[in-house]
């Protein structure tokens, strides 16, 4: 039961990263986890009979305008200690690990859970690394790279090398009701493990499923 295309995912105001107000590079950034970018990494989301899911994302992150810089120059010592500073933000606002591995990338862990109903977008609303949002019935959406046109042009413009893979659990009484993961489960009932692997920001991966219903 594989789809091309998944429904639109509705906008909402929740993100998944914190946020971080912190002075970088001589200007006055409001939202330090808005200007990161997925490189690698490992995304899984586990979506619950009841409709609540937990999340985590492992692999590097990348600050973009330090990625643009050292596609030019390298960056100076005084900016990588910049830098390797916010990783101890990161830490402090929520991520499980922060490493700082030079050149403006970032190994990072976020994990977190949500109550159903609650959105999630992962860095960002705009250009999430993927998306959690409930749907007309019930039913809830997971997306990758399911952005707007800005949004892709901001991965896009990043020049960020993009090799991820989401997995996405399905506990058993959840209802797939369309998808078009790379791989699904064997079993008749299609509960276990869909992934999709992205190289691309225009990957725009999705799963539509459905929460058991309550008696």
């Amino acid at each position: 039961m594989t789809y091309h295309s998944c429904l639109t995912v509705r906008r909402a105001v929740k993100s998944g990263a914190p946020v971080i107000a912190v002075r970088s590079f001589g200007v006055e950034m409001r939202n330090f986890s808005r200007t990161l970018t997925p490189e690698q990494f490992d995304a899984t989301v586990a979506i619950h009979a009841d409709g609540s899911y937990n999340y985590s994302y492992g692999g590097v992150l990348i600050f973009v305008p330090a990625l643009v810089r050292t596609a030019q120059i390298s960056l100076c010592a005084r900016r990588e200690a910049q830098l390797g500073k916010l990783a101890a933000q990161l830490l402090k606002e929520g991520f499980r690990k922060a490493e700082y591995l030079g050149a403006g990338r970032y190994s990072v862990i976020f994990e977190g859970s949500r109550a159903k109903g609650e959105p999630l977008f992962f860095l960002s609303r705009e250009a999430p690394v993927f998306s959690i949002t409930p749907q007309f019935g019930d039913s809830i959406a997971i997306a990758a790279f399911h952005s707007d046109a800005a949004g892709r042009r901001k991965f896009t413009e990043s020049g960020a090398r993009i090799d991820g893979m989401l997995k996405v659990m399905i506990d058993k009484g959840v209802e797939v009701l369309r998808h078009n993961a790379q791989n699904e489960p064997a079993t008749h009932d299609l509960f276990g493990e869909y992934s999709w692997r992205i190289k691309s920001p225009d990957a725009d991966s999705c799963i539509i499923v459905q929460p058991a219903r309550q008696a």
